[in-house]
């Protein structure tokens, strides 16, 4: 049972907030809770294009300028991205966008085998297939040394990315595409950084067409940013929401994306995509070839015109997914065992060496309310993996970086990272981030166990009444404007079944479905408050509650 805390937005913001955007007081305390300001409220709640930052800081320019420089010269433009649904996404929409203007091209991805991002070899395979220009995508921030190698090799780059940079980014890039480079706090995911390149790309060609050619890389652009749990506000917002609505216009005309479609339909997806079927369905599907085996498959999922091989693809995907979750319920079994109860930053050494360390590290620290890292040593004594903040507020980033003297390859921001420990400095590493995380739980106590906040306290009727129609304006839901969540009193079971092992749909009296976690001899049977989200139902159409916390 979490602590509930109830937010409480400013009277006279709630006000301004329901004139401003013609919206009832709860849904406009539920956007002041969001901190959305009256003037950006209506952009907040029907997202469009328009409202997207333009490609204007200085690198972006430099970039496009020497892309367009290759184009016209006919140079080698090589475009390398990562193994992950961000990083697919990301080299897709840059292969494809540059695909219009130029033939000779080529794309390539890193494997878990010889490790993430742009190393020695990827950029010694990339000389030798004639590469003139290279451009990272969703990579290359942390890549100093192998950009400089690129140099030497006679390639110029250019860096996309958009994970945090290290203090010493690469120097000798034409531009580094990094947002966070100039401003710490944008969210876009690299897929969006990719896209606004492109879009920069296609401003510098001149290209009339420019519009409707990164309209129709939408749908690739959504996917990788809700599957990255980018947080979806700002420009980010505006890139899922049109996305998904590029996606479903696509899928209910049968034009569509070829991959998308066919991955669609191999996840069994029924009606409209939403942005829990982009995280839950698609995103690990479109992972799990890349935690086994070589990637690129589901790249070609991507760029494909073939219905039939994106087909035969798909499902391939899908029967790697069902491998990919049983070797990861084995290998959370085996680490759990080797939990140590007094560390507050769980490190775990396995035999995992494959790409399953993260989602064996976010289900380590979900079970243990502490961040975990999954480890495996190498030949040389070094360790390598990932690591996970799970559900607590622990800023992951902050505990590796006080340690980073102690790593060699590392990155990522507060919730995921990846990195290698130094041979020999094992045990100093485990104790400084422990040391590291324990002091950001003594300034904040609440740090592993985050309160539940609570928008609005509601009598269960308002479910029924009006409140979808403005509640799925708030839509897509995620990393940054998590769906809304609402308490009521006094409520009471009137009937239930099991939907399968551990979740019940239960009947709540005055006539409303919700979806109660449990085993259905522990469901209440009296009177309960209980603290909830809501969405429609595919099946009834009707309002249906996800309780998530009882008292």
């Amino acid at each position: 049972m979490a602590r509930w805390r109830f937010l409480e937005p400013d009277s006279g913001a709630v006000d301004d907030l329901a004139r401003a955007a013609e919206v009832d007081r709860l849904c406009a305390r539920v956007l002041a809770n969001r901190d959305v300001n009256p003037e950006d409220a209506a952009a907040f709640l029907a997202p469009s294009l328009k409202a997207i930052g333009m490609p204007e800081e200085e690198p972006w320019g430099v970039g496009a300028r020497r892309v367009a420089k290759a184009i016209k010269a006919g140079e080698r433009i090589g475009v390398f991205g990562d193994y992950d649904t961000d990083g697919l996404t990301s080299a897709a929409v840059l292969y494809l966008a540059l695909s219009n203007y130029t033939d000779n091209l080529t794309v390539a991805l890193p494997t878990r085998q010889t490790g993430y991002s742009l190393r020695e070899p990827y950029v010694r395979d990339l000389f030798a297939e004639g590469v003139d220009l290279l451009v990272t995508a969703d990579c290359g921030i942390s890549n100093r040394r192998e950009v400089a190698l690129a140099n030497e090799l006679g390639m110029e780059v250019i860096v996309t990315d958009h994970h945090i940079p290290p203090e010493d980014p690469p120097d000798s890039a034409v531009a580094v595409l990094d947002p966070k480079l100039w401003d710490p706090d944008d969210p876009l995911a690299g897929v969006g950084v990719a896209w606004k390149f492109a879009w920069a790309v296609a401003r510098e060609l001149g290209d009339a067409e420019g519009k409707k050619r990164l309209g129709r890389l939408l749908d690739l652009v959504s996917v990788g940013t809700v599957v990255d749990i980018a947080p979806l506000v700002g420009d980010n917002r505006a890139l899922a929401t049109m996305g998904l609505k590029h996606m479903n216009r696509g899928l209910s005309a049968g034009i569509a994306r070829p991959g998308i479609q066919a991955l669609v339909k191999a996840a069994g997806v029924r009606g409209e995509l939403n942005e829990e079927d982009l995280g839950w369905k698609l995103g690990p599907r479109l992972n799990s070839i890349g935690r086994i085996k070589n990637p690129r498959p589901a790249l070609d999922l991507l760029l494909t015109e073939d219905p039939k091989e994106a087909t035969r693809i798909a499902w391939e995907l899908n029967q790697l997914n069902s491998e990919r979750q049983r070797r990861t319920r084995y290998a959370v079994e085996r680490a759990m065992e080797e939990v140590d109860p007094d560390q507050d930053f769980k490190v775990v050494v396995t035999d995992e060496t494959g790409g399953l360390a993260g989602l064996v590290a976010g289900r380590v620290a979900g079970a243990t309310g502490r961040p975990a890292a999954i480890l495996h040593r190498r030949a040389d004594g070094s360790y390598g993996g990932s690591a996970r903040a799970g559900d607590t507020d622990v800023d992951l980033y902050g505990a590796l970086f006080s340690v980073r003297h102690l790593m060699g390859e590392w990155g990522g921001h507060r919730k995921a990272a990846g990195l290698s420990v130094n041979p020999g400095q094992f045990d100093e590493f485990v104790a400084g981030v422990n040391e590291a995380v324990r002091a950001q739980h003594a300034e904040d106590p609440e740090v592993f166990v985050p309160a539940l906040e609570v928008d609005a306290e509601i009598a269960l009727a308002s479910v029924q009444n009006g409140l979808l129609d403005w509640h799925e304006k708030l839509a897509p839901f995620g990393s940054g404007n998590h769906r809304p969540v609402f308490a009521s009193e006094g409520l009471r079971i009137e009937g239930s079944r099991q939907l399968w092992e551990g979740m019940n749909l239960v009947s709540l009296a005055g006539g409303v479905k919700a979806r109660m976690a449990g085993d259905p001899d522990d469901l209440p049977d009296g009177l309960f408050d209980a603290a909830y989200t809501v969405s429609r139902s595919r099946y009834s159409g009707q309002a249906e509650l996800e309780i998530v916390d009882v008292r």
